[in-house]
């Protein structure tokens, strides 16, 4: 989604433990008392490998993404962006064939200086939004690349402006496959072969399935622009890439699952390796759930789970604490149980504004919102495909896992759907049974800050949760 139109993720382990508490309307009635959190010592699963962000024009800073924890970073790239005019001026040309035969057909000129000199001196000049992000798309590749930070890339014809107009929507004849085909190409290359910014992850597309996003094809022509994107990518990793592996996924639907069903029924795993849908609903399992059961009957079980776009697209939701408890704490949680929950990546939208438009949990290019905190104590537990335990619990409003990093350190999130306070005696006795920990809180009174050092007792310690907010420990 891309919103200036306005649309209209044993004894010597130390431990962690995040909890948090928001309120939902459906539930009236909340028990009163201690509760009880038990770790159990066996691995239940890993959580998400991939949590972070959507980008957004008014803003990037490699700082924000380094203090988040975050590790990936959703761009809507295409033709608008980086072929706004055909790059040779002759419609259809190059064919397929020459590229293949010789790359250097190919107006290199031409993506050197749109990805060093965008217009207007910056890379959101397409996007037309007021005080945009000043600089080029070397320059936040090249950050995002030098800090670890994976890259998903969308690749579109055209926007939800409808732009450019010089290229066919939907794609039909000859020649606008041989111009998709080169756009795809020429991108993959560039990225990947005349320079080297790691980018293997791509998406066909942006909500194919909603009218007004840019697609203008059926399902049908979705299909085949999957294949043609696919044939392209696969080509330059084939040719110039050996062993390595891109990933493309589709459908980047709006709504799960038609479209992910067919395409998976039709299509197979040898044309595209991972689901990937939008989810802003307040849990991303049931469709998670839903999307995994298709998943098993079409021959994609080993498959990721993306949720590219999660949270809101409205305005200043994320300037709310208790949204970010429910709408990213919660769900990067959720995301990251076993079997049919688990989401592989998940992508909050957005995490800068888009112009004036303020979606972002950081609002212009600096001002942090609650949402940018509920992510960072959120990351701070979860990041990383990191080896996750089951916790029981005796109040149904504690949402429970726990992990372990590389260090050995466990990680223990929980979040309480209630709006009351609640006093829990958490029991870790089967990873730790002693030791002085720290205690982050996030809450309406502290954003993300260390309030105490509480020290386990026979592996058990007492903390209470304030109402909306979520406490994290770590011994």
């Amino acid at each position: 989604m891309y919103i200036p139109r306005l649309k209209l993720a044993s004894v010597a382990l130390g431990a962690v433990l995040l909890i948090c508490m928001a309120a939902t309307h459906a539930r009236i009635v909340q028990a009163s008392g201690p509760a009880t959190l038990t770790v159990s010592g066996t691995q239940w699963g890993v959580s998400s490998a991939y949590l972070g962000a959507n980008e957004g024009s008014s803003g990037f800073n490699i700082a924000d993404l380094q203090d988040l924890g975050i590790n990936t970073y959703r761009i809507y790239g295409g033709m608008s962006r980086w072929e706004a005019q055909d790059d040779d001026g002759v419609y259809g040309s190059p064919t397929i064939d020459q590229i293949k035969a010789n790359p250097g057909v190919i107006n290199w000129a031409w993506w050197d200086n749109i990805m060093t000199n965008p217009p207007n001196g910056t890379d959101y000049w397409w996007s037309s939004d007021a005080a945009p992000w000043m600089g080029n798309a070397r320059t936040m590749l090249q950050q995002l690349h030098d800090n670890n930070i994976k890259v998903v890339l969308v690749l579109r014809n055209r926007d939800n402006n409808g732009n450019p107009t010089w290229m066919a929507n939907p794609p039909v004849t000859q020649a606008d496959w041989n111009e998709w085909w080169e756009h795809v190409f020429a991108t993959v290359y560039w990225l990947n072969v005349r320079n080297n910014y790691g980018v293997d992850d791509f998406e066909v597309h942006n909500e194919p399935d909603k009218s007004g996003q840019g697609w203008g094809g059926t399902e049908a022509q979705y299909e085949q622009l999957v294949q043609q994107t696919a044939d392209a990518i696969h080509y330059v990793y084939a040719t110039y890439l050996p062993g390595r592996t891109p990933h493309i996924y589709a459908p980047v639907t709006a709504a799960c699952c038609a479209w992910a069903d067919q395409l998976m029924r039709d299509l197979g795993p040898t044309v595209f390796d991972s689901l990937d849908f939008h989810d802003y609903q307040s849990n991303v399992l049931p469709e998670a759930e839903t999307l995994h059961g298709y998943m098993n009957s079409d021959g994609f079980a080993n498959a990721n789970v993306v949720v590219s776009e999660h949270g809101s697209w409205h305005q200043n939701v994320y300037d709310s604490q208790g949204n970010g408890n429910s709408l990213i704490i919660a769900n990067w949680i959720r995301a990251s149980s076993p079997g049919n929950d688990h989401v592989w990546g998940m992508h909050l939208f957005s995490l800068y504004d888009w112009g004036s438009y303020a979606s972002g949990a950081i609002h212009g290019c600096c001002s942090k919102t609650p949402g940018y905190y509920a992510m960072r104590i959120a990351a701070r537990a979860l990041t990383g495909a990191r080896p996750t335990y089951q916790v029981s619990s005796s109040n149904s409003y504690l949402v429970s896992v726990a992990t372990t990093d590389s260090t050995g350190a466990v990680y223990l999130i929980s979040c309480n759907t209630g709006t009351r306070a609640v006093t829990v005696d958490v029991n870790l006795s089967a990873l730790k049974t002693s030791g002085t920990g720290t205690q982050w809180e996030y809450s309406s009174v502290n954003l993300d800050a260390v309030v105490a050092s509480p020290t386990l007792s026979n592996g058990h310690v007492t903390v209470t949760i304030p109402g909306n907010g979520t406490t994290l420990l770590k011994f």
